[in-house]
């Protein structure tokens, strides 16, 4: 069964350096969050139960936001980036030139 599939193992360079944050892309503004009473939600109010370095990226309008290296560290001792099968037999099905990894 394996043979059915070609796993692409990523390597450590493959390992992204920046998250993408879609906000900056969309057509329009999002609502921003607001509570039961109708005050809308300030960065400082989602400190109490988030990092500020995490608040700070849920408010941001920056397109790519840098990977803190500690955590790129992280992810690689845990078995990131983990491989991708490939799904030859459905790319066949669709008859598509494209290579589709899941």
């Amino acid at each position: 069964m394996v043979d059915e599939y070609i796993r692409s193992l990523q390597t450590p360079d493959l390992l992204p350096s920046n998250w993408y944050n879609i906000l900056p892309d969309l057509p329009e503004p999002i609502p921003p969050m607001k509570l039961g009473t109708g005050e809308v939600v300030r960065p400082e109010m989602l400190e109490k139960l988030f990092t500020r370095t995490a608040v700070k990226q849920e408010f941001s309008m920056e397109r790519y936001i840098s990977i803190p290296s500690d955590l790129r560290e992280t992810y690689l001792e845990i078995g990131r980036p983990t491989p991708l099968p490939r799904a030859k037999r459905l790319e066949e099905y669709l008859n598509t030139p494209a290579k589709i990894y899941y």
